[in-house]
């Protein structure tokens, strides 16, 4: 029965032996030198690293090349990777996997790219036809063309940067380290030298100014000083924005909300401390009336833009009419006037091109005698 109560002691305990000082070190050494990125891990935030980065560290690192008298550790990449399995064994990291979030529209969006692509693939013999026509049709154009879009091209705003996907952390099913692109949250956090000091300099801060009373009399007279000194400092400050305040309102008021006064006008901005006393001073004069002008303009300027193309549709329509009338007048009053010398004005001013146009030609009254005198004397 003893037997039997000592094997299961010996088979409840952890098979896992708590880390070595060297270990310790080296993990001291990955968790603050080497690079990490922050993610969610089951709501929880957590640093991670990549296994193929903390492989080159360690060989970089003097446990590799012997600085300092200590001992060789890692002299080829598999004795990193064993090592650096012997700490994830000891719970100092843990494996994990990255899980990318997707918007519920994304699946759809590939799935429409994908059957963009084929029908793309099909009507490619159609556009490499169109391309060569576009190409032929800018050849042609002048350069000027060319440079005017160009410009417009630099002008427009600078691509959208692409946005980066969160990325969420899980806990994998096989805990091995593998030299790679895997992925590896750490549990091993220890406190950083610098948080230590700050904490410690807190620390003794708060006791200093509690022991107070214990000072010697020239140090506590010189902190006197300088708390009055600083207390008249803020009182200045706020005194100053409550007199431009009341400056600015007297003026407004003797004035007539003519007469714009700001003394430090960048006093209560968000800018650096020598900035917000930059300029001293900003006056500005405001005519009676100008805020009402400047509306009425601006809505005269947008009914005259809006009335603007409606008046060139409108000439352009009288201009049409009265060329048709013109031009239907001067066809009547052609084939009712048959005096020749209507038909030689006609011709030279107005007819004529459109007679050409129509595939009739104009002729002298000498021509046409003459021509006729043939036709008769023609048996």
């Amino acid at each position: 029965m003893a037997e039997r109560k000592k094997t299961r002691k010996r088979k409840d305990e952890p098979t896992s032996e708590e880390p070595s000082k060297v270990e310790y070190a080296v993990a001291k050494h990955l968790r603050f030198n080497l690079a990490c990125k922050k993610s969610t891990m089951y709501s929880n935030k957590v640093d991670y690293f990549t296994a193929s980065k903390a492989v080159d560290m360690l060989l970089d690192s003097k446990w590799a090349t012997g600085k300092g008298k200590e001992e060789l550790l890692f002299t080829t990449r598999q004795s990193c990777v064993d090592y650096l399995d012997r700490l994830l064994q000891k719970q100092l990291f843990h494996r994990a996997h990255k899980v990318v979030k997707r918007k519920p529209g994304e699946r759809d969006v590939k799935r429409k790219k994908k059957d963009a692509k084929e029908e793309g693939k099909k009507d490619k013999a159609t556009k490499e036809d169109e391309d060569d026509t576009k190409e032929t049709i800018e050849k042609e154009r002048p350069k000027e063309e060319k440079e005017s879009e160009a410009e417009k091209k630099d002008g427009e705003g600078t691509p959208k940067k692409k946005e980066k996907k969160k990325v969420k952390l899980e806990m994998h099913d096989q805990q091995v380290f593998l030299d790679g692109k895997d992925v590896y949250v750490w549990i091993y956090d220890p406190v950083p030298p610098k948080t230590f000091i700050m904490g410690l300099l807190i620390v003794l801060g708060a006791i200093a100014v509690c022991l107070f009373p214990l000072w010697p009399p020239e140090v506590r007279l010189g902190v006197y000083y300088l708390s009055i000194l600083a207390a008249s400092f803020v009182g200045s400050i706020i005194a100053l924005a409550i007199f431009r305040v009341a400056l600015f309102g007297f003026v407004w008021l003797v004035t007539l909300g003519r007469h714009y006064f700001w003394l430090f006008p960048n006093l209560l901005e968000d800018v650096g401390f020598f900035d917000s006393f930059k300029p001293f001073y900003h006056y500005e004069y405001r005519p009676p009336g100008a805020d009402k002008r400047e509306a009425v303009i601006a809505g005269e300027e947008k009914s005259e833009e809006v009335a603007a193309p409606v008046a060139a549709g409108d000439d352009d329509d009288d201009e049409a009419e009265r060329d048709g009338g013109g031009s239907g007048s001067e066809r009547a009053s052609g084939s009712d006037r048959q005096s020749d010398e209507d038909r030689q004005h006609s011709g030279e001013e107005d007819g004529g091109g459109r007679d050409q146009e129509n595939g009739f030609e104009v002729i002298d009254k000498d021509d046409f005698d003459q021509s006729q005198t043939a036709s008769e004397s023609e048996p």
